[in-house]
């Protein structure tokens, strides 16, 4: 097949997915409830979207993964299985895509120009991505921070539209803020497929060695032993 084909791989939250496109082309997506059993369910939903369309996993040109920020077993598996694909496949090509990036993806039937992705990081605070809409595309407003829920209004310029699963931990209602529909907080694989495809026509491919996952901060057990042997550890301002 001389069209590129790709699978696109998302098991950052509680709804995992897998999506198939040959060329431009979305063929497939399947979404599934995964909680904690993306590693079970990942796999055996990838094999049988293959097989529907009559390929198998050497027909792979590149693999698309969402890298996070995101479940900590949820990405860890993703991205084994992907970084999986590309040692038994040479040829295969990976691309760490951005979770936020995806889920700003959601809001593409929304009005307005100002946009901010909204993810639970605990302890009342939240990691907040903002932006800007152009001609139709996405586009990074100012890097993603860890502040607090009050920092945040604080500081967001408005009107602004809200999207992310840290929205179901924080209220954060104000004058000029709208909080999008439940149903866009989350990524999807149909999604991670669209801004993987494009990263990649863009030559953003992300090598085997650092196809890692993208964390909010250190998993908790790290952090408390950190702390009880004096290391630096994340704060809501950010690493230490």
């Amino acid at each position: 097949m001389s069209a590129c084909v790709s699978i696109a791989i998302e098991t950052s939250c509680r709804r995992g997915g897998v999506a198939l496109g040959v060329g431009e082309e979305l063929l497939e997506a399947a979404d599934f409830q995964a909680d904690r059993r993306h590693a079970v369910q990942l796999v055996a939903r990838m094999d049988e979207l293959l097989r529907r369309h009559n390929l198998a996993p050497g027909d792979l040109d590149h693999v698309y993964v969402s890298a996070g920020p995101g479940s900590f077993t949820g990405l860890r598996v993703g991205l084994t299985v992907a970084r999986t694909l590309t040692l038994a496949l040479p040829t295969l090509k990976a691309v760490a895509v951005p979770t936020v990036r995806v889920v700003v993806e959601n809001a593409a039937p929304l009005p307005g120009d100002r946009f901010a992705v909204i993810m639970d990081a605990k302890d009342e605070t939240v990691y907040a991505a903002p932006f800007t809409r152009a001609a139709g595309r996405f586009l990074p407003a100012a890097p993603p921070e860890l502040v607090t829920v009050r920092q945040f209004l604080a500081q967001t310029p408005r009107p602004v539209t809200l999207l992310g699963e840290g929205l179901g931990y924080h209220d954060l209602a104000g004058e000029g803020v709208t909080i999008a529909a439940e149903s866009l907080w989350l990524p999807t694989a149909a999604a991670i497929w669209g801004v993987g495809r494009r990263l990649a026509a863009e030559g953003r491919f992300t090598p085997r060695a650092v196809l890692t996952p993208l964390y909010l901060r250190q998993p908790e057990a790290v952090r408390l032993w950190e702390q009880r042997h004096g290391q630096a550890h994340d704060t809501p301002d950010g690493p230490a």
